[in-house]
């Protein structure tokens, strides 16, 4: 058997006015998702447990089939797993946005898509500039990045438990009363706040001024934590596998897991991203590994961005440019199984994640037919399918011989 899974990330949302009270899901052309929809089952799950922040953190974890409040230790330490970092046991990871902060706000949690070789002069310098603090920055993609702190005992389990505010939760928003906040903060607002004299004026900043761009003006901390530790997929299922994704995030997960990173050129994270890249890479990879994951960030990006028609072109990029294909592909292999699904939502209206049930839709070898013609929020809904602990999906999927509705419906119910 072989198992592909395809993530449009952050592909879920809430009835909108603009759309007459659909979602961008119901509106768009998803003639590839509504084929997986209507050739196996659909229905909706819960990726990200109550209680927990929505997250692609979160989201995607359980998406691998992990559960979160046993495995979850911040979102960093899988960054850093992906980069290859070793951290210590007097370590903490931060994850590191490249922010435009104006007026008080902050106006650009990706500083315009900052590319990825701008961000690393700036992360460079950074180092450089603040090499008195205990703090080493790394580079990562675009605006994303990480930053590793040494510490005493007392001050790393403060660090660990700081609230801080994932920056693209305060787009637009004053970002003072979101500043990272509780015992031992002090050096964390510190870092930040002598990163904005650092990065001002630098030549890349001046560059992007002059082109019309926003400038890199700070770094942003948060999602901290301590490394993570998860059981291979060789040892869970007795399968191996392969990621692709533009996310240091999904890849640290993939790393952690055991399986193999495939890095595609050309993958952004955004909408300019490197589609074909992806689908080649993952189908070439099937004809040697059993699992392969594919991850695409543009939907959420631009639910972040606010902006309705953007998501809506994500979507359908993401449907006929990857889903399309792939399907293509396994209605050649009848050894096959697929599944289509965001991580979580996340909202246009508010422009962040959001926890609640997102639709899924599998079809394939062993995989009886539903009914249902259509993939969006509604139509999954309707089959009356509800999996509430979400990171049961992918192990169903994975290893049940036979899946029907019936079984989907009793996941995590025994």
């Amino acid at each position: 058997m072989k198992f592909l899974v395809l993530v449009g990330d952050g592909m879920a949302d809430f009835p909108l006015p603009e759309l007459g009270g659909h979602t961008p899901l119901e509106v768009a052309a998803t003639p590839g998702m509504d084929a997986v929809a209507r050739d196996g089952q659909t229905g909706l799950f819960y990726p990200v447990p109550e209680g927990l922040s929505a997250g692609s953190d979160i989201g995607n974890l359980s998406l691998f089939g992990y559960n979160p409040r046993e495995t979850y230790t911040g979102r960093a330490p899988l960054e850093a797993a992906n980069q290859g970092i070793e951290m210590r046991a007097n370590q903490v990871a931060f994850r590191c946005n490249l922010v435009t902060l104006r007026d008080g706000l902050m106006e650009d949690f990706t500083s315009e898509h900052i590319s990825s070789q701008e961000a690393a002069e700036l992360i460079a310098h950074l180092n450089d500039c603040l090499s008195r603090y205990p703090v080493r920055f790394y580079p990562g993609v675009s605006y994303r990045h990480l930053s590793i702190v040494t510490a005493g005992p007392a001050l790393l389990e403060k660090l660990v438990r700081l609230d801080c505010t994932p920056p693209h939760d305060i787009t637009g928003k004053p970002y003072g009363p979101h500043l990272p906040s509780g015992a031992g903060g002090e050096l964390i607002l510190e870092l930040m706040q002598q990163s904005v004299r650092v990065l001002d004026g630098h030549a890349v900043n001046r560059a992007r001024v002059d082109a019309g761009k926003r400038p890199a003006t700070s770094i942003w901390l948060w999602g901290q934590g301590r490394p993570a530790t998860l059981a291979s997929y060789s040892s869970r299922f007795g399968i191996n596998g392969a990621v692709i994704s533009a996310v240091d995030l999904v890849k640290g997960i993939g790393v952690c897991a055991g399986l193999e990173i495939l890095d595609v050129p050309g993958a952004t994270g955004y909408l300019d991203t490197n589609y074909e890249g992806k689908v080649e890479a993952g189908l070439a990879a099937l004809d040697r590994v059993d699992f392969v994951f594919v991850h695409v960030e543009a939907p959420d990006e631009t639910s972040h961005e606010g902006r309705i028609d953007l998501k809506i072109r994500a979507i359908e990029e993401f449907d006929s440019r990857v889903v399309a294909p792939c399907l293509d592909y396994a209605a050649t292999r009848p050894d096959i199984r697929l599944l289509v699904t965001p991580d979580h939502v996340t909202s246009i209206r508010s422009r962040t994640h959001a926890g609640g049930a997102v639709p899924f839709a599998m079809c394939g070898n062993g995989i009886e037919a539903g009914g249902i013609s259509a993939y969006s929020e509604t139509a999954a809904q309707a089959t009356g399918i509800r999996i509430d602990e979400g990171y049961r999906l992918v192990p169903c999927f994975i290893t049940c011989r036979q899946i029907d509705g019936t079984m989907l419906n009793n996941l995590g119910k025994e």
